[in-house]
């Protein structure tokens, strides 16, 4: 059985590493700690989760009745204590940025910090039965699609890599929670 190196660094580097879960809103513990083990299997990283829950009012739009991720990231950027520590921001409302009608989340690459959105995933949202592991599934792809980022990868042409940019539902549910082979090795590279 081969052993895959995370993101190019070695492991004591990896031992270092931190993930931080930011809840922005109520968040199921079951999903939280889905989340939490596929981030550590995914990044080797420790990955450690505080509560967040204030008004988000300065981040809602009433024009759009959405709420702007890069408020969101602002708030977070505060959060953040050491350079190389990243944050994810989870939240269960709509978000958008500029440009988007939508966004299921958003790196801020230059400081490590994203935001994940779980509004638009639940399939219930859209009339469809509630389906949690398909839920938890779209999810965990979406969170790992941001911390690449945040992880220095750029979208990629392959429709099954995790770093695929997926504007629908039907292209988070087409990509694997992995990252092909060509992101695995840039990655890996020093």
């Amino acid at each position: 059985m081969a052993t895959t190196r995370r993101p190019g660094t070695p492991s004591s580097q990896r031992e270092k590493r931190r993930i931080i879960i930011v809840l922005l809103s109520e968040t199921d513990k079951r999903f939280l700690q889905a989340l939490t083990h596929s981030l550590q299997e995914t990044f080797h990283a420790s990955v450690l989760t505080r509560s967040l829950i204030r008004s988000l009012d300065r981040a809602y739009d009433k024009a759009r009745g959405q709420y702007r991720s890069p408020r969101l990231l602002s708030r977070l950027r505060r959060i953040k204590r050491e350079a190389e520590d990243k944050v994810l921001g989870v939240v269960d409302v709509d978000l958008y940025t500029p440009g988007f009608d939508f966004v299921f989340g958003e790196a801020e690459i230059a400081s490590g910090v994203a935001t994940l959105s779980l509004h638009r995933l639940r399939p219930g949202s859209y009339g469809s039965p509630a389906d949690e592991s398909l839920f938890y599934e779209r999810a965990v792809k979406e969170a790992v699609h941001e911390l690449g980022h945040l992880y220095g990868l750029g979208h990629c042409p392959n429709r099954r890599c995790v770093m695929s940019f997926s504007t629908n539902l039907s292209k988070v549910d087409r990509k694997r929670r992995a990252f092909c082979p060509e992101c695995t090795a840039e990655q890996e590279a020093p």
